[in-house]
């Protein structure tokens, strides 16, 4: 049997309060165990963490891991590794740059999807990754944990690069990714748009 897919997963600190015990690595672990993808977590709080956990998954030995999960605080545009530390989408695309080739990234953070189409155009040609997808909105952690658990799972075991794009539009999810302003952008033009004259429960064909 072939084994699931791989997230590579970085957390920043949810909070300064160091008895705060938030995480998304339950949810990842529930997925685990149901067999539908293998991960590796890493904290990171300060921009030094934060790349240096990248080059790490970036390098030949992790290449399974086809997911990169940044699960951080987040405002339009970049992402917050801590309450002294934030980072840019440009710089984090710079850290990157040109060794994302097939990659799927995925920004569980808040707004920070919120730029404009081409400067995550910009970012997917620098770091050539396929697709970027996340929130624009400021987001519920309940909420968004659950819609993170049916977005890993088609990250992974998708098969085609929009197919992300095809459970946000569906019937059972698109009320919930409206809510949140859940974005995908892919690197390639003719991937650009869905369809948009096509209904929830048309979509739901296509999954």
């Amino acid at each position: 049997m072939a084994k699931p897919g791989g997230v590579f997963c970085v957390e920043g600190l949810w909070h300064d309060n160091l008895t705060d015990r938030g995480s998304v690595l339950p949810t990842l672990e529930l997925l685990e165990r149901l067999g539908v993808l293998r991960f590796i977590h890493r904290d990171t709080a300060t921009p030094q963490e934060l790349r240096y956990f990248l080059d790490r998954w970036l390098s030949r030995k992790y290449a399974a891991y086809e997911v990169g999960f940044f699960a951080l605080h987040g405002s339009p545009s970049e992402v917050h590794l801590s309450d002294s530390y934030s980072v840019s989408l440009t710089e984090v695309a710079s850290w990157m740059s040109g060794r994302c080739l097939g990659k799927r990234l995925y920004f569980g953070s808040c707004s920070a999807l919120r730029a404009s189409e081409s400067a995550l155009r910009e970012f997917l040609e620098e770091t050539q990754a396929s697709m970027v997808c996340g929130f624009t909105k400021k987001i519920d952690w309940i909420e968004s944990a659950a819609f993170e658990t049916v977005i890993l799972n088609r990250l992974v075991n998708g098969g085609k690069v929009n197919s992300v794009e095809l459970l946000a539009r569906s019937a059972r999810w698109s009320a919930l990714a409206q809510h949140l302003g859940f974005r995908v952008v892919y690197r390639h033009n003719d991937l650009r748009r869905l369809p948009a004259a096509r209904s929830p429960e048309e979509f739901d064909a296509l999954l």
